[in-house]
């Protein structure tokens, strides 16, 4: 059924700020004038840092290409509505998630978020939560310009970026020693996960309350998947973090199935058993283990 397209409307009538070389915001008349007063210059400065982290890990994208961040800034009063925010994450008062980008020098994707969300926030300095979240929703920009495919690889790539590959699991207590305690029933297979996303249930389950998306189940169980691939890629090529990143979004580029078939794709080229990855939990688990060998280690 036809659904006009809101955002792209509110866009094509915004007004444009560039906030630095690379971070440009678009919003309406009236939120432009709190943009020139100020209210979203701490916001916009934690998002600048972010990014210029996430710029660090020198990702090559196709075609060479240097995009521009873009942050769409929506109104209060029907950001879920203009944001598309899924199901399981409504009734909030705020939200933030990644949207079609309707600039042609920016990523496949923008960052739309409501405008509390960014107005007199604080510098984020040890929230590492909320540090986590943020860099969370700019990883999915980054693999937006390789692929998009289900849940579990999505998810669990704007996961691995920011507790893997630049480390943040290592400040990020709560939710290591989260993982740590979790039964392994709670942690759901390749398959399982996307039964959840066929159902329209991917994200329901949580295991703490009150929580960013880091502690829902689908979540943590899609982090541990696409981290142990990175581990793999690592032993297997003998590569460090950062190139074994650029070879997985590579491996999701160049793949062409989904869902099922794609995860006997991801075994096919790390030699994994096809049916263990996509039934089994011996990857997720081994993630486990190294995390536990890993504490253990800092704490002689």
């Amino acid at each position: 059924m036809y659904k006009k397209n809101i955002l792209r409307e509110y866009v094509h009538n915004s007004e444009l700020r560039i906030f630095s070389e690379k971070l440009r915001v678009r919003l309406s008349k009236e939120l432009a004038e709190k943009y020139d007063n100020g209210a979203y210059n701490n916001y916009l400065k934690n998002m600048e840092k972010y990014f210029n982290m996430l710029n660090s890990l020198n990702i090559k994208y196709p075609a060479n290409a240097n995009p521009v961040l873009y942050i769409y800034i929506v109104p209060d009063d029907n950001f879920e509505d203009m944001l598309q925010i899924p199901k399981s994450f409504s009734g909030q008062k705020g939200g933030g998630k990644p949207v079609g980008c309707f600039d042609l020098d920016g990523f496949k994707s923008a960052y739309g978020v409501s405008q509390n969300l960014c107005e007199n926030r604080p510098i984020d300095i040890t929230n590492i939560a909320r540090i986590e979240n943020e860099i969370h929703e700019l990883s999915h920009l980054i693999h937006d310009m390789f692929f998009s495919k289900n849940s579990i690889i999505n998810e669990g790539i704007a996961e691995a970026i920011p507790l893997y590959v630049m480390g943040l699991e290592d400040e990020f207590d709560e939710h290591r020693e989260a993982l740590l305690n979790m039964d392994e029933s709670q942690i759901y297979s390749a398959s399982e996960i996307l039964n959840q996303e066929r159902n329209g249930i991917f994200g329901k389950d949580a295991l703490l309350p009150n929580k960013s998306c880091s502690f829902r189940l689908s979540y943590i169980s899609s982090y541990l998947f696409v981290r142990g691939c990175l581990e793999t890629i690592e032993n297997k090529f003998g590569l460090n973090k950062i190139d074994s990143l650029q070879y997985f979004l590579e491996l999701m580029k160049q793949s062409s199935y989904y869902e099922d078939w794609l995860i006997y794709d991801i075994a096919d080229t790390l030699d994994l058993g096809k049916d263990e990855l996509l039934s089994g939990k011996s990857l997720q688990l081994e993630v486990v283990k190294n995390l536990s060998k890993n504490k253990n280690n800092k704490s002689i």
